[in-house]
């Protein structure tokens, strides 16, 4: 049996309303989201397309709204059991990169929602989790936040789990994040995917904010091409693909991957 999972940042909610396409093309059976706003009229966009809401979690307020990470799922396929949000602690390191947030006024905290499905046919239960980690933050703040949210869930090393979505992992020290993923049993799957992320397209910028935009030039002249901060990474699966869809309604691509229980 296998079921399939599509991890999309979507630009403080710009490419919601294309969802439809991408879903109407491919069935995801699992679709993670971030930069989604929080509200109930746009959870029913979801729902419309035939999904449930697992959970959500709140990150942050932007342009007056509420927007986080949220998962849906499949009803005819799966089965929700319960979700949690990771809690993570703090050191001196993430205040000293929290208080750049807030002075630069980019204060967009780290979110990290598991959620656990029973595949109905296959008796099968996994985890998922959706995660949006620190836009301002070194790639090592990164690290500790994602050892400390995989310790927290507490399952054993040979328990089906997916770890997907928004890593800000910049690219320097690739190796580290494979090892520190490795520690926890976990395969990148995303590994045949160099690039998610580019800001070089037309109406994209319009949500950026003064920092973002002031990063532009740097990201097309020198990182256009190696910008990857979208992961999937898996264990007790066996990955059948993974795929970079070419949809540009957000400054980052959709990744889909089917995994076979």
């Amino acid at each position: 049996m296998t079921f399939s999972v599509l991890t999309y940042n979507t630009l403080f909610n710009q490419a919601v309303n294309k969802l439809g396409v991408i879903v109407n093309k491919l069935h995801p059976d699992i679709i993670c989201l971030q930069e989604f706003e929080i509200d109930r009229k746009n959870l029913l966009k979801i729902e419309k397309l035939g999904y449930r809401l697992a959970d959500y979690s709140n990150s942050f307020i932007k342009f007056g709204k509420i927007y986080g990470v949220a998962t849906f799922y499949n009803p005819d396929k799966l089965i929700f059991k319960q979700s949690s949000e990771l809690k993570l602690g703090s050191n001196l390191l993430e205040i000293f990169f929290t208080l750049i947030q807030i002075l630069i006024g980019y204060n967009k905290t780290k979110t990290i929602l598991k959620t656990d499905f029973i595949d109905k046919k296959a008796k099968k239960d996994f985890s998922v989790c959706n995660l949006h980690l620190y836009v301002v933050g070194s790639n090592e703040l990164r690290i500790n936040h994602l050892n400390q949210a995989l310790k927290s869930i507490n399952l054993k090393k040979n328990k089906s789990l997916v770890v997907c979505g928004d890593f800000n992992y910049f690219p320097y020290r690739r190796k580290k994040l494979e090892r520190a993923m490795k520690k926890h049993g976990l395969v990148e799957a995303t590994k045949n995917i160099r690039q998610t992320v580019n800001v070089s397209g037309t109406g994209i910028l319009e949500k950026f904010t003064r920092f973002q935009r002031f990063l532009v030039p740097f990201y097309n002249k020198f990182l256009v091409k190696r910008l990857k901060l979208d992961y999937i990474f898996y264990r007790g699966l066996k990955l059948v693909k993974t795929e970079r869809l070419e949809d540009r309604h957000s400054d980052h691509y959709p990744i889909y991957s089917t995994f076979d229980l």
